[in-house]
């Protein structure tokens, strides 16, 4: 039953994000601070990644942990840790949408780059963050 549950909500998740992607209504979050806008977000570590692997089954989904920093003019004004899971969503998204360079749509989805993938290894420097509009 949790299986039926995990594959709609996820299939849900997948069909949005098609549909923003299609639309270029996404922003990508790297790990430099090197945007022209005069607000900018920066993934700065990630903590935890207990997110199910690719092609695995699961019985919980998991989360992920990752620290970000919000910037205005290149000045430091927020840090913020945050573990991304499905009761942590909405304040993720409202803290994005605070800092967000860029503010034409409500933010959707956050995602966090790349998923962790069965017996491999990702190094720190290769994660990103993905918000859909």
């Amino acid at each position: 039953m949790k299986n039926i549950f995990y594959f709609i909500y996820f299939s849900l998740i997948l069909i949005v994000s098609a549909k923003a992607q299609s639309k270029n209504d996404q922003f990508l979050i790297n790990q430099k601070l090197d945007s022209k806008f005069k607000n900018e977000i920066v993934f700065v570590k990630l903590i935890n990644d207990s997110r199910c692997p690719e092609k695995t089954q699961c019985v919980w989904a998991g989360e992920v942990s990752f620290e970000v920093a919000a910037y205005r003019n290149k000045k430091l004004v927020e840090k913020k840790q945050f573990t991304l899971n499905n009761s942590t969503e909405e304040e993720v998204k409202k803290w994005f949408t605070l800092h967000s360079p860029i503010r034409k749509n409500p933010i959707k989805y956050v995602a966090v780059y790349p998923y962790p993938k069965n017996g491999m290894n990702t190094k720190q420097e290769d994660y990103f963050i993905q918000l859909i509009y």
